[in-house]
Formats: structure tokens, C-alpha cells, sequence
């Protein structure tokens, strides 16, 4: 057609009548003649210029406008941008406040059976101890959940030093050995000295109900699991913006409602609301800071999103130091999030969305506040809303095509059956496939050892407040050295390495807690955190890693679904510490340690993605694509004889 139409214009420049000097009758017919034919041919090559100018507009016309460029000429980059990330990121700075405080909200202090009888006579702790309570030369101190199985009625009778005397004779069991012990009948006495009340201690969760304990933080995973699930379509479906708002809200009221439960049952309910909250509140301030930024800002934003939460992981032991009230606490940890109150004011509705629903106007009022606040001037309206006409035409025209977003069409019925349906849809390829188990039991594992290396201060019988303390002040550098690593080694092997290397040193720290459990505490610090630094890492580029794999098309549902595995594992993490810890102390390290192994060992089967583009089909592309031209006009196209203008690819 290019040069169909370029020989249509140097046809109509040759065409142009001669001047004639004859004047003769002859040469007058003759040049009549002539006349009539070249207005009909000039008649028709203007035909076919207007054609070709159409053409050529329409071609204009039809040329994909992207969301990116709208970005670009509509001035928001600058202050607004960085404002809006300050405001959404610092959601980050409350999330480890609910997520990591269970060890405080529910620390566990010394306890032992109580023994009613004794308690009514006045008995003091230290009477009740030596009388009612074996001493286990094992541990170094006191049972914690057994007593001697003693007439106690009569002990109260004879008072504390002949008790002590005739003790033999109180026994109601002739044995000698453990047989003699019986578990705790009447709850159990706590040491308040350090912590004046625990949710342990207002509920009794110890020994026998010590499950209960691990459901406080299991209760944080489950929120999150449901909040995974759900949100990616309810987030694509309401918008960003009431999503957000409505979390925040109800994040609020669901934090310091927690603190008046008048049960454990009460308590793990409003947890699992807190975390289902923070999952909406967290994925739609993220979503929304990486939509209104400009292409070359992406890469800062998804990097340094996660600061905050280095920020209030490190601030919640100073929090828990000096509050040990757990309800005084929990209100305390709930505080800072009333900063989520100015969402109401000044959270934006992502433009994306708004044009992606056809909601122009909206989104032209986002987009010039941006402007303003950065003190440029946005294009005039009409302009820019014809721009997100033909952005959301393209959008849902390739919707048609592939169907990738199940939860924009139809009704919300619908939207839920192909949400679900399109679940299975990495498991049909082969490619996919594998990629996809394997990245799920990644994380998996570095989801469990994690949250189970983080909380292990009780295993190790440290200071819960400086381990927690060191576990935060160790995540911006490990942060700094992942993208060092990546960029340098590569996705692949510093996923190996990160993994190998940790699993090193949780093993030797399995090692050391066997050889001697009761040792210098220090060394078994210092080999936790080390582990911890490179999983921490390791968690990190696990998100980089997953969306580098996958399509485009099952790119949001890769991820989706490794979360959902993410919190699968987090959620065995307390039960492993509390349950399987008191009865090995070396055995949790020991099964973190493994899965981390064996995680190395399954990602050798992924491919580098180092330097690759993007992957588009559902074949994983291991051959570096080419990067494709951007189209550029040279000229805009006029009518008259220089019709046509090139455009070059």
C-alpha cells in the first residue's frame, strides 16, 4: 500500500497540464481533448489520495497507545509519585506489629502445677515447689506440667515443715519413678515477675493446651492464605481504593476489639480478621504504587517496598520491652495504624482501573491532581480521554482473545467460576507444569523456616526481644546483598546458594543444640540469625524468581498460588517450635535444615533468567528474545500531492 500510494503521488505531480502556445483551432480541440482526459485522471488519482490519506490515519489511529505513555505525558512523575509510595509503603510498617507479636502478646513465663490446697493455706511459691513439683535434672529445672501425686489436703493440715518431713507418708503411690508424677489437675501457677499478664497466662495455654498457643500465630497464616485467594480478584473487581479503605477500617477495628476477647476462641477469631485485613490493605497499596509509576521508576518502588517492614520488625521488641500487659500491648501494636485514616483523604484509585472500566472521567481527575501537585500541566481532557479509549479498547480486545483477566467480565458469579477454572490452567502444559511444583515446594520451604527461624528464640532460650531485634536489623542488608548477587551471579545459582548456604548453617546449628542444648548461647545466636540472613533472601528473590518464570498470561496466578504454599508452611512454623521443640530441642532446626536442602537440590531443575525478556508464550523461551523496535514517525502525513510519509518499524 506504501508504495502503491507513493506512485500515486508522482503520477499527480507528472500529471499537471503543459502549457500549450499553439492557438490554433486544431490545437485548441486537441488541448480540450486533453483537458477533459486529465481532469478524469487526476479525479481518480485524488480518489485514491484521500484513500491513501484514510488509510493513513486510520493506520495512525489503530497504532496501540499504552498505559505507559499516558503515564509519561501526563506529568504525574515527581513529588505526587513519591508521596503516594510513602503513604502506601509505610501499610509495610504495620504488618509485622500483628504478624510477629505473638511471642509477646503471648510470651510464656515459668509455670508449674497449681495446687489448690496449698495455695489456700498461704503456701508460698517457693513452699509449693519443693513439696508438690519434681525437679527434672535433665532441663535444671522444675516440671511444668506434672506434680507428685500427694494427698495435698493433708499436706495443708500438717503444714509446710512437717509435710516436708513425713512426705513419704502423703504419697498415694508407692512408686518411685515418673509413675509417681500426675499431670496438672487444677491449671497451672505462672512466674509474673517479668510479664504482668500473657495471653498464655489469662488462658492457661500451656502442657495440654499449648496447641492453642501455636493456633495464635496458625490463625495469622490462615488469614493470610484466605486473603491470597481472594483478593487478587476482589481487588480486580471493586477497585483498589475501596478495597483499601475497607480493610483499614475494618484492620482497625479488628485490632483493638482483639484486645477486649473474652476467650482464646474470641482472640484466634479477630487474628485471623487482622491478617485477612492486612493481606487487602497490603496487596492493594502495593498494586496501586506500582500502577501509577512510570516504567523507569518500577524497579526502585518493587525494591524498597518492603523497608517498612525491616523498619517495624526491628521497632516491635522496643514496643513489647516496655508494655507487658498483653491487652495494653495489643492496643499499643494497633496505634500506628490509625495513620491508615488519611487513606480516606488522599488514597488515589489506580488510573489503570479506572480506565480499564471505562471510567474516563475519574481517572483524567487522578491524573491531573498528579499533575498539579507536581506542578505541570496535564493535556486537555478530551485529549487525554480519547487516549484511555483506545488503551481500554486495546486491553479488552486481547481479553477477547486470551482471556486472561477472569475477574473483570461478567457478573460476580461468573467471574468467581472462571477465577476458579483458571486455577488449574499452569498444571495442563508440561512446561508450566514442572516450573510450577517445583517453585511451590520452594516456597513452601523458605516460607516455613522463615517465620520458624524468626520465632525460635524460645527454643534457644535467648532474649526473645534482642533476637527479634537482630532478625530485623538483618533484612535491609540481606536485601541489598540479594540484588548485588542477582544481578552479578544470576537468578538460578543465588537461588541455589542462598538455600544451600542456610541450610549449612541451620544444620550446624541442629548440631550444636544436640552436642550440648544447655551451652554458651551466643554461637547458637549467631548461626540462627547467619540462617535466617541468607532465607531471608532467599523469601525475597523468591517473588522475582516466580514472576521471571511464567507467562505473562499465569504470571498473577504463579503467584498467587506460591503464596498460598508461602503460608501453607508459615503455618506449621509455630507448631514445629512449640509442640515438636519441647520434646527435641535440636528437632525443628533439624527439619528446617532439610527442606532448605532439598529445595536447593529441586532448583536445579529451573532455568536462568538472567537477562531474558519476559516470557510471552507458555513455553519457556531459553534463548535471549530479541527486543522488539518501537515505532517512530518520521513526518506527519498531509494531503495534497505529498500525500504519503513514511512510517518505519
Amino acid at each position: 500500500m506504501r508504495e502503491h500510494c507513493s506512485k500515486v503521488s508522482k503520477q499527480m505531480d507528472q500529471s499537471k497540464p503543459k502549457s500549450e502556445e499553439q492557438h490554433s483551432e486544431k490545437y485548441f480541440v486537441k488541448t480540450r481533448l486533453n483537458d477533459i482526459e486529465m481532469e478524469e485522471k487526476n479525479s481518480s488519482l485524488n480518489g485514491l489520495a484521500e484513500e491513501c490519506v484514510t488509510q493513513t490515519d486510520e493506520s495512525k489511529t489503530n497504532d496501540k497507545v499504552s498505559f505507559e505513555h499516558l503515564l509519561d505525558i501526563s506529568g504525574i512523575d515527581g513529588l505526587w509519585t513519591i508521596l503516594m509510595f510513602l503513604m502506601c509503603s509505610f501499610c509495610g510498617f504495620t504488618s509485622p506489629f500483628q504478624m510477629l507479636s505473638y511471642q509477646f502478646l503471648g510470651a510464656t513465663p515459668e509455670h508449674w502445677c497449681q495446687v489448690e490446697e496449698l495455695y489456700a493455706s498461704n503456701w508460698t511459691d517457693e513452699q509449693v515447689l519443693s513439696l508438690a513439683i519434681p525437679f527434672e535434672n535433665s532441663t535444671g529445672s522444675y516440671a511444668s506440667c506434672h506434680k507428685y501425686n500427694l494427698n495435698y489436703t493433708a499436706a495443708a493440715a500438717l503444714g509446710y515443715k512437717d509435710s516436708l518431713t513425713y512426705k513419704a507418708s502423703l504419697a498415694l503411690t508407692t512408686d518411685s519413678d515418673r509413675t509417681a508424677w500426675i499431670p496438672c489437675t487444677s491449671g497451672h501457677t505462672f512466674n509474673l515477675t517479668q510479664y504482668s499478664s500473657t495471653v498464655v497466662t489469662e488462658w492457661d495455654l500451656v502442657c495440654e493446651r499449648r496447641a492453642l498457643y501455636s493456633t495464635t500465630f496458625g490463625a495469622v497464616s490462615v488469614g493470610k492464605m484466605i486473603g491470597y485467594l481472594s483478593f487478587g480478584c476482589v481487588l480486580d473487581t471493586f477497585g483498589r481504593r475501596r478495597v483499601v479503605l475497607l480493610c483499614s477500617a475494618l484492620f482497625l477495628v479488628a485490632g483493638f476489639l482483639c484486645s477486649l476477647s473474652p476467650n482464646i476462641e474470641v482472640y484466634i477469631f479477630f487474628r485471623v480478621i487482622i491478617s485477612i485485613m492486612d493481606v487487602g490493605m497490603y496487596l492493594g497499596c502495593f498494586i496501586t504504587s506500582m500502577e501509577i509509576s512510570p516504567l523507569k521508576r518500577r524497579s526502585f518502588v518493587g525494591a524498597l517496598f518492603t523497608i517498612p517492614w525491616s523498619l517495624g520488625y526491628m521497632l516491635l521488641p522496643g514496643i513489647a520491652y516496655g508494655i507487658r500487659t498483653w491487652k495494653l500491648l495489643q492496643v499499643a501494636l494497633t496505634i500506628p495504624g490509625l495513620y491508615t485514616l488519611v487513606f480516606f483523604k488522599y488514597f488515589p484509585e489506580s488510573p489503570r482501573w479506572l480506565i480499564l472500566h471505562g471510567r474516563f472521567e475519574e481517572a483524567f481527575s487522578v491524573l491531573k491532581w498528579g499533575a498539579e501537585v507536581n506542578g505541570k500541566t496535564v493535556l486537555a481532557k478530551d485529549e487525554m480521554i480519547q487516549y484511555m479509549e483506545k488503551i481500554r479498547k486495546d486491553v479488552m480486545a486481547q481479553d477477547d482473545d486470551d482471556d486472561d483477566v477472569p475477574c473483570i467480565k461478567g457478573n460476580l458469579f461468573s467471574r468467581a467460576i472462571n477465577y476458579l477454572k483458571d486455577k488449574g490452567s499452569l498444571y495442563i502444559s508440561p512446561e508450566t507444569r514442572k516450573l510450577i511444583l517445583v517453585m511451590l515446594f520452594c516456597w513452601f520451604s523458605v516460607s516455613m523456616v522463615y517465620f520458624g527461624i524468626a520465632l525460635y528464640a524460645t527454643n534457644l532460650s535467648v532474649d526473645p526481644y534482642l533476637f527479634i531485634f537482630l532478625g530485623g536489623l538483618l533484612e535491609l542488608p540481606s536485601y541489598i546483598m540479594l540484588w548485588q548477587a542477582v544481578t552479578v551471579i544470576g537468578r538460578k545459582k543465588t537461588f541455589i546458594g542462598l538455600y544451600v548456604s542456610g541450610a549449612i548453617c541451620i544444620l550446624l546449628l541442629t548440631t550444636l543444640l544436640f552436642i550440648n542444648p544447655n551451652g554458651v548461647k551466643w554461637p547458637s545466636i549467631f548461626l540462627a540469625q547467619a540462617g535466617k540472613f541468607l532465607i531471608t533472601a532467599a523469601f525475597h528473590l523468591a517473588f522475582l524468581y516466580t514472576a521471571e518464570l511464567f507467562p505473562t498470561k499465569y504470571r498473577p496466578l504463579a503467584l498467587s498460588q506460591a503464596s498460598f504454599c508461602g503460608r501453607i508452611g508459615s503455618l506449621f512454623s509455630p507448631y514445629i517450635n512449640d509442640i515438636l521443640g519441647t520434646v527435641t530441642v535440636w528437632a525443628p532446626s533439624a527439619l528446617f535444615g532439610s527442606l532448605s536442602l532439598i529445595a536447593a537440590i529441586l532448583a536445579t531443575a529451573l532455568p536462568e533468567t538472567k537477562d531474558q525478556n519476559l516470557p510471552e508464550t507458555n513455553i519457556f523461551n531459553k534463548k535471549k528474545l530479541p527486543s522488539p523496535k518501537m515505532m517512530t514517525q518520521e513526518e506527519s502525513p498531509r494531503p495534497g500531492s505529498d500525500v504519503i510519509k513514511k512510517w518505519t518499524v
